[in-house]
């Protein structure tokens, strides 16, 4: 169920029990992806775990924050303080409308602190149960490992390979000199280092790409997620004890 589709007395009437909120950035992904790729390949996942499991999908928050990557035309790039203050909004909205499991799945690496942030915000205050997925580390980690011949990356194999398999039609084709790979020994930043780490927004080896590749990540990342929300609406947290060995 798509919440913004939904009329509010059709929504007075849903099982509001379990949400999911697909989240990214606009930014570049090399000469061959599109700007929105993160919050496109999150929303692709949501919607269709959301609907195989029978629960809200909230309209996708396109908008995140990079400071890499703003040198290249097409990125918008909001800051930290106001990507936390809008998440916690949002996040609060949904725990006034009824919400008891709220999934967020983040299509972005410079979003999670503001997420993580906002979500333990919201905790304090009320009973919303927050869980942020990072999909393209968190899920088909499995599929991953048997698919890919690169690291994982930027517009990468594995990134540019998800997006043949959900957007084709959102692909040109790969410069035969898109390759780039950068070793980064210590947290470096900076814009002379950005320049060395990022020449093409590319980091990874996006001619290794091919829409198998990326069906076989989406098929398991799907199923993975929908799991993860049919044990929400049974309460189930993806939380396990283990005894402490004697």
């Amino acid at each position: 169920m798509k919440w913004a589709e939904l009329t509010w007395p059709e929504f007075e009437k849903a099982d509001k029990k379990v949400a999911v909120l697909p989240v990214g950035v606009i930014e570049a992904h090399g000469p061959h992806l599109p700007l929105g790729t993160d919050a496109l390949m999150a929303l692709y996942v949501a919607e269709r775990a959301a609907e195989e499991a029978g629960v809200l999908l909230l309209p996708p928050i396109w908008y995140g924050t990079t400071y890499v990557l703003d040198k290249f035309p097409g990125t918008i790039s909001v800051s930290a303080e106001t990507l936390y203050r809008l998440y916690k909004e949002v996040f609060l909205e949904v725990a006034r409308n009824g919400v008891r499991y709220l999934v967020v799945v983040n299509g972005h690496g410079g979003n999670v602190d503001a997420l993580r942030m906002a979500a333990k915000d919201v905790a304090k205050t009320t009973d919303l149960t927050v869980i942020v997925v990072n999909w393209w580390i968190d899920l088909a980690k499995e599929a991953r490992r048997k698919v890919l011949e690169t690291p994982e990356g930027h517009a990468a194999e594995d990134e540019t390979s998800e997006v043949m398999a959900a957007y084709p039609h959102l692909v040109k084709e790969v410069p035969r000199d898109a390759d780039e790979w950068v070793e980064v020994k210590y947290a470096v930043y900076g814009g002379r280092a950005y320049e060395q780490m990022y020449r093409k927004a590319v980091q990874g080896y996006p001619s290794k790409a091919s829409r198998e590749k990326g069906e076989a990540i989406l098929k398991a990342a799907v199923e993975e997620l929908r799991s993860l929300l049919e044990d929400l609406k049974r309460d189930a947290l993806p939380i396990s004890a283990k005894r402490p060995h004697a």
